[in-house]
């Protein structure tokens, strides 16, 4: 029989330690006390516990309360709240904590951000399982190069996600993204691809070979704390960062942001 228990974290919990490999994680951003976009986080987390092989007991209703509770408990409106579960001695074990985050300035959306390349593949693209091999060796390039992110590659030479992000490439109104099958869908992505559909653009999905990085107008990144971020280069390759089509996206996005925390009010 698997029996279930968790904590909620009365403090920040940067490298929470687990007897056990490969756990299932979520992060959600908390914008004035309300959990952004929870519906799609939470039906993304319980895909991966599925893909994972675990067992997972608690409801929505309860998901969201315990994100209040961690909210009051930390005395915190605003920030990243990363869910954790795992399986020791047929135990599943769950965790609520805020983490530290960096969201971008202001001069980051203006003046876009620093990325390169990274060779490499995760384990299962579309289960969210902290995967340390891969993470461990993109952080230790992204601060060795002083990077925002570093984009992987895979062994055919595709573009296919960013280390912690989601990537899109521009040329004229058309945006090319890898396919679902080969990253892990961000709830930013999904976002981002409902907001292109409603500003009429052209979404390729195709991944984008390294090799030809140079042939697009504009790059950018999606995910939860970066939302809509503009790339100004890949290693030494420079990139145009006030791309209208972006700009516009940009403001879509911030928008849907916007009526989003607004349905959420009492």
């Amino acid at each position: 029989m698997i029996t279930q228990q968790g904590v909620l974290h009365a403090k920040k919990a940067d490298s929470l330690l687990f007897n056990t490999s490969r756990p299932v994680y979520e992060v959600i951003r908390v914008i004035d006390g309300t959990a952004l976009f929870l519906e799609d986080h939470y039906k993304r987390l319980v895909s991966s516990i599925k893909i994972r092989g675990l067992e997972f007991e608690m409801e929505f209703s309860e998901f969201r309360k315990n994100i209040a509770k961690l909210a009051k408990l930390n005395r915190i409106q605003n920030g990243n709240v990363k869910f954790v579960l795992y399986e020791v001695d047929k135990i599943i074990h769950w965790s609520f904590s805020f983490i530290s985050h960096s969201y971008p300035t202001p001069v980051d959306y203006q003046n876009g951000v620093a990325t390169g390349l990274f060779f490499a593949e995760r384990e299962n693209p579309n289960a969210k399982i902290i995967q340390n091999a891969v993470s461990g060796k993109a952080n230790e390039l992204i601060a060795d190069k002083k990077l925002y992110e570093v984009l992987l590659v895979d062994r055919n030479g595709m573009i296919t996600e960013g280390s912690r992000s989601n990537v899109f490439f521009v040329k004229d109104n058309q945006f090319y993204t890898a396919p679902a099958s080969k990253v892990l869908v961000g709830v930013t992505r999904k976002k981002v691809m409902e907001c292109l559909n409603e500003l009429h653009f052209t979404i390729v999905e195709e991944a984008v070979p390294a090799s030809e990085t140079g042939t697009f107008d504009a790059v950018f990144l999606t995910g939860t704390s970066p939302k809509v971020l503009p790339v100004n280069c890949i290693g030494t390759l420079q990139f145009e960062v006030k791309n209208s089509f972006v700009e516009q996206l940009m403001v879509k996005y911030n928008s849907i942001i916007e009526t989003y925390l607004k349905s959420q009010e009492d």
